[in-house]
């Protein structure tokens, strides 16, 4: 079969899909803005956005629109180029999170075409309003979101079935558009996640040397920014630092934006959450190894006694699944995409979002009651492997969805 991907930032979620597809033997063509994409057996075709309006002074305002249309005519052309020489897909798999599959029906009418959701908006019981301490003082944010929900649902007419990677995810949703998106997660390696109580990791070259034998709290995060809770973690740290004078915390994130906007000030989210702890902190404890490459993360999260993970009610990390693949003793909040992963008592330990002093005392008592930990541990680890294994239970969930044959 010849399956096509389409992603601005490709592979991004398609990464071991089309890894596997090639693998299989199909011909896979992925469409992306990225400059290279070396992906064996992959051809990969870049696109530019097609020119359009530009206007600076509005930018914010037309973001939601402009940037996506201008895509997804690139995107187009670019597809219509191909359709040109020849070359037609069986199927069609696009993140419609920027647009870029509003055309592709029709220059590739023959083929299946499938959107990949991850998100729709509201203005209400989200994560718009979640926040008391950031609250939305701009109706026209919440006007920028209705245009981002029209592109989502003028991208489900261009499709012929689609998909979302949570129950969570997919019902953000209308309740009336549910029943037409399939829930299949993105899938984690479980085997190559796996816990070892061996391991051991050096903090830069003059940091302390952190292994199992002395409590390591982990919190992990794109950016420190207020969607993943970062401002709650670091209000709790001088808790978090008075459980044991030998204890570590390791917080792995950049200092730029992903979700939540600029930082009041002309600041970074860091230097405002770090301005604000109450109590003084012993820094000399506290590690901001900024974003690593993969494997120094995962090595990381095996050292780890107590994971903390926090987000906004909204798209879920995969860094969450991976912890519990990695039998990390999971502290975490207590919001609904959490709670489709985590059960409080079961497979970790669940605190109200906004309570630093709740979270402390959940990692407390994650370091003192070490049976029932390890026991939650192993827990979640089963469920990772059970519900989101890639090869046994993702992969297989894919191809029947993409009716590969």
């Amino acid at each position: 079969m010849k399956i096509v991907f389409v992603h601005q930032n490709f592979p991004g979620q398609f990464l071991r899909l089309s890894q596997s597809l090639v693998a299989e033997g199909h011909e896979v063509v992925a469409l992306g803005m990225v400059k290279q994409c070396h992906l064996p057996g992959v051809r990969y075709i870049r696109y530019d956005p097609a020119p359009g309006p530009e206007d600076p002074q509005h930018e914010a305002r037309y973001s939601p629109v402009i940037p996506r249309l201008r895509r997804a005519y690139g995107v187009a052309h670019k597809a219509r180029e191909l359709a040109k020489q020849g070359f037609e897909p069986d199927v069609v798999v696009v993140n419609t999170g920027w647009g870029e599959n509003l055309f592709l029906k029709d220059v590739w009418p023959k083929a299946r075409h499938i959107a990949y959701f991850e998100y729709y908006y509201r203005a209400k019981g989200q994560d718009l309003d979640f926040d008391p301490e950031f609250p939305i003082t701009n109706e026209e944010v919440i006007w920028r979101l209705r245009l981002k929900n029209s592109m989502q649902l003028g991208a489900l007419d261009a499709a012929d079935a689609a998909v979302a990677p949570t129950r969570y995810q997919r019902d953000t949703f209308p309740s009336y558009l549910r029943d037409q998106i399939a829930v299949i997660h993105d899938g984690i390696d479980t085997k190559r996640l796996m816990p070892d109580p061996t391991v051991g990791l050096q903090i830069g070259k003059d940091g302390p040397r952190l292994t199992r034998h002395k409590p390591v709290v982990t919190y992990v995060t794109r950016n420190i920014e207020p969607m993943r809770g970062a401002h709650v973690v670091f209000k709790s740290l001088p808790d978090l630092l008075d459980i044991d004078p030998d204890l570590q915390v390791v917080v792995i994130g950049g200092k730029g934006n992903s979700y939540s906007g600029a930082a009041p000030g002309g600041i970074s989210w860091y230097e405002h959450f770090k301005a604000r702890i109450d109590r003084p902190v012993d820094w000399s404890r506290v590690h901001l190894v900024g974003n690593l490459p993969y494997d120094q993360f995962v090595r990381v999260l095996q050292v780890s006694s107590a994971h903390i993970y926090m987000t906004y009610p909204f798209v879920l990390s995969w860094s969450s699944i991976e912890a519990m693949a990695l039998e990390c003793r999971i502290v975490a909040s207590d919001t609904e995409p959490v709670r489709e992963i985590v059960t409080d008592g079961v497979n970790g330990r669940l605190f109200p979002f906004f309570d630093p002093k709740a979270l402390a005392e959940r990692v407390r008592e994650t370091l003192a009651e070490t049976e029932k930990s390890a026991a939650m541990a192993a827990e979640a680890r089963r469920i990772a492997v059970e519900r989101y294994d890639y090869e046994t239970v993702c992969l297989p969930q894919w191809r029947e969805f993409l009716r590969i044959k």
